[in-house]
């Protein structure tokens, strides 16, 4: 299954396909898009009690580990993962690079790992440091395990938030993540997020900009997802071609996210409202057939943030 194979089918039927894992929700970073709705409250929750969850999920196609930095759990995440692959179900992990190397590279893919998801946003040491508040030297060690996730088999994919910070450079940016070997690059769309603070979006000009030239300039054995776009694509003059992708969004609808608490959310963060918990009666494998209020409004109203900020009076604006 290729990656974002759920996204890339409208959703017409509601079914849990697809299930994000928060294993940990501590981090070693302390980015203000990410770590400001991240409770850092030492929630975590063991291999074998995911596996036992999981167990339960006979219609499970792929399941995310994040957190938190979701390496932060590493013995636990190579169990998962092993687990998964002997049942056919896609795996990746939504990690910051930082705790990788090349002996852990190896055992991830020796486990059966799917999908390596990393985030790149800055293309200079200086520049990431600030962002992150993390000592420079840790850009380059992330770089490193960039390049030897992409000599391996498993699908490297670099996502790039395109916000105020990084609007004016995806060019850079997306020369920096060719030169790594990388041939998956994600745009991720920032959207106004009130429960977190965050405001810094990329303008609709801006956006539009940054987008049509990334496409104009892509290179033929490259992939580009613009995610958080496809609800207003046509109206930017975006159009999908062969290695451009706007996956539609499934939270809520084919994915959910569960927190090493028992929490049930639709959208960790454009809608993170809780529908339930496991441990305190709510059945993933009954959800969509017992649906809990939040979800059922959600369903019905399926509100997009990204759309809203862009296009607050409309799409016809």
């Amino acid at each position: 299954m290729r990656y974002k194979a759920l996204e890339l089918d409208k959703p017409l039927t509601y079914e849990l396909e697809g299930l994000e894992i928060g294993v940990t929700s501590n981090c070693n970073f302390r980015c203000d898009y990410c770590c400001a709705y991240n409770r850092n409250d030492g929630q975590s929750i063991k291999a074998k009690e995911v596996i036992r969850i999981l167990d339960e999920l006979p219609g499970l196609k792929r399941v995310r580990l994040s957190g938190g930095e979701v390496t932060l759990k590493f013995d636990d995440c190579v169990e998962i993962v092993t687990y998964c692959a002997s049942r056919g179900i896609q795996t990746q992990l939504n990690s910051n690079g930082s705790l990788l190397n090349a002996e852990r590279i190896g055992q991830l893919v020796s486990a059966g790992l799917t999908t390596i998801h990393i985030s790149f946003n800055f293309t200079t040491a200086e520049a990431f440091s600030k962002y992150y508040n993390i000592h420079p030297s840790i850009y380059e060690k992330i770089r490193e395990n960039i390049t030897l996730f992409a000599a391996t088999s498993v699908d490297t994919v670099l996502e790039t938030l395109l916000f105020s910070e990084t609007q004016d450079n995806m060019k850079e940016i997306s020369d920096h993540v060719y030169a790594m070997g990388v041939r998956t690059h994600e745009i991720q769309n920032s959207i106004i997020m009130d429960h977190t603070g965050w405001k810094s979006i990329a303008a609709r000009e801006q956006l539009k900009n940054a987008v049509s030239e990334l496409i104009a300039r892509k290179k033929e054995d490259t992939i580009l997802y613009f995610t958080c776009m496809d609800r207003f694509m046509d109206a930017l003059g975006f159009e999908e071609q062969p290695g451009v992708y706007f996956p539609h969004c499934i939270e809520g609808k084919k994915q959910l996210h569960l927190h090493g608490n028992g929490d049930i959310l639709i959208s960790e963060l454009c809608h993170p409202v809780i529908i339930g918990n496991i441990y305190q009666g709510t059945s993933l494998k009954d959800l969509y057939n017992n649906m809990p209020a939040p979800l059922a409004q959600f369903l019905d109203k399926q509100p997009c943030p990204a759309l809203d900020a862009l296009f607050p009076q409309g799409i016809e604006v």
